[in-house]
C-alpha cells in the first residue's frame, strides 16, 4: 500500500499554515493545539534540543527529530525535523535556526542530512505504512548524528595531539602562544559535545519505546486482528538502529571524558609554567644576591680588613663576583631553571 509524504524545507509561515490545513483534512479533524503552535512558529530554542515522538489520541504520531547545524563553529544549533503521521500518510518540516535558510546554509550535516531525506522520497512507494519511513527516518538521523559525533572525535584528537607536541623545555612561550589556541578549540569543541548529550539520549528513549511497542498506532483488520504502523520487521531494524544510539551513548561520554584530559592537561601545564616561573625567579634572585653580598662586604668601612690596603684587591672582588656569577648560571642551567 503506498503512502503519502509531504515534506516542506524551510517553509514560510504560509506554507506552514496551508501544510497545517492539508493535516487537518486529512485527520478529519483539527490536530492538538500544541501542533498548531509548533507548525506556526518554531517553539523550541535551536541551541537546547529534546527530540521527541509520541502518539495524540492514538490516531497520528507528532515529534521532532534535531542535528546540529555543525559542529565546529562553538555555537551548538540544531535543525529540527518536525513530523506528524498516520498509517498512510506522513507530513514532516526541516526548520533551520532563526537567520538560515535552506538556500544560504552551508553545513555538511544538514546538506547530508537533505540529501537522505530525498533519497529516502526515491523509496517512499515501497512501504507498506508510514511505520516504515519513519523507521528509515530514525535511522538517517542516528546515521548523521553518528557523523557529528565522529567529527568532533577528530577535533578532539587533534587537540590531544597538539597538546602532547607541546615543548615543555620552552612551556613558557607554548603558554603564551599554543595553549590558549588550544584551550579555545577544546572550549568550543565541548559547547558542541554536551549539546549533543540530550538528543542523543532522547533519541535512544524513543528508539526504545518503539522496539517495545509502547509508542505505535493500531488499526482494526476485518478479521478482528489490530495492525500496528511500525510492524514486527520495522521494530527489528530500529533495534539495530538503536543499538547503534546506544553506541552513541558511550562515545559521546567517552568525548566528554577525553575533554577532561584536555583540560587537565592544561591545567598540568599551567601549573608547571609558574613551578617554572618560579625557579627561574628564584634562580635571578640567587644570582644577583652574591655579588650584591660581596659588594657589601668589601664596601664596609672597617680600618682592620685585611684586603683594605692589598694592591690586588680591587681585582680580587671583581674576579670573585665573575666567578661567583658564572658558576651560579653554569648550574642553574644545568638544572634547568635557566
Amino acid at each position: 500500500m503506498a503512502i503519502t509524504w509531504v515534506h516542506l524545507d524551510s517553509p514560510t509561515d504560509d506554507e506552514a499554515t496551508e501544510l497545517l490545513v492539508s493535516i487537518s483534512q486529512a485527520l478529519g479533524r483539527s490536530p492538538h493545539e500544541i501542533v498548531r503552535k509548533h507548525f506556526e512558529r518554531r517553539r523550541t530554542d535551536p541551541s537546547h534540543a529534546f527530540p521527541r515522538l509520541e502518539s495524540h489520541f492514538g490516531e497520528y504520531l507528532f515529534g521532532h527529530l534535531y542535528l546540529p547545524t555543525s559542529v565546529d563553529d562553538g555555537i551548538p544549533d540544531f535543525a529540527e525535523l518536525m513530523i506528524v503521521s498516520t498509517f498512510t500518510e506522513c507530513w514532516t518540516v526541516l526548520r533551520l535556526p532563526e537567520g538560515q535558510s535552506s538556500e544560504t546554509a552551508d553545513y555538511q550535516i544538514i546538506d547530508e542530512y537533505r540529501r537522505r531525506i530525498e533519497k529516502a522520497r526515491e523509496c517512499v512507494e515501497e512501504s507498506e505504512t508510514c511505520g516504515v519511513l519513519l523507521g528509515r527516518l530514525l535511522t538517517v538521523t542516528v546515521s548523521e548524528l553518528e557523523n557529528a559525533l565522529t567529527i568532533t572525535g577528530l577535533n578532539i584528537d587533534e587537540c590531544v595531539e597538539k597538546l602532547s607536541s607541546v615543548n615543555e623545555r620552552h612551556l613558557n612561550r607554548a603558554m603564551k602562544d599554543e595553549v590558549p589556541v588550544i584551550r579555545k578549540r577544546a572550549t568550543t569543541i565541548r559547547h558542541e559535545v554536551a549539546s549533543l548529550g540530550t538528543v542523543v539520549d532522547e533519541l535512544d528513549r524513543i528508539l526504545q519505546a518503539i522496539v517495545d511497542d509502547q509508542l505505535d498506532l493500531h488499526r482494526g483488520l476485518p478479521d478482528g486482528t489490530l495492525r500496528e504502523v511500525f510492524n514486527e520487521v520495522t521494530e527489528i531494524h530500529l533495534r539495530d538502529t538503536q543499538f547503534r544510539s546506544r553506541r552513541l551513548r558511550v562515545l559521546h561520554d567517552e568525548q566528554l571524558e577525553q575533554l577532561q584530559f584536555v583540560f587537565d592537561t592544561i591545567t598540568h601545564l599551567s601549573n608547571a609554567d609558574e613551578v617554572i616561573s618560579g625557579r627561574f625567579m628564584g634562580a635571578i634572585a640567587s644570582i644577583m644576591l652574591m655579588p650584591t653580598f660581596i659588594v657589601g662586604l668589601y664596601g664596609m668601612n672597617f680600618e682592620s680588613m685585611p684586603e683594605l690596603h692589598w694592591p690586588g684587591g680591587y681585582g680580587f672582588a671583581i674576579a670573585l663576583i665573575a666567578l661567583v656569577t658564572v658558576f651560579q648560571v653554569w648550574f642553574f642551567r644545568r638544572r634547568r631553571w635557566l
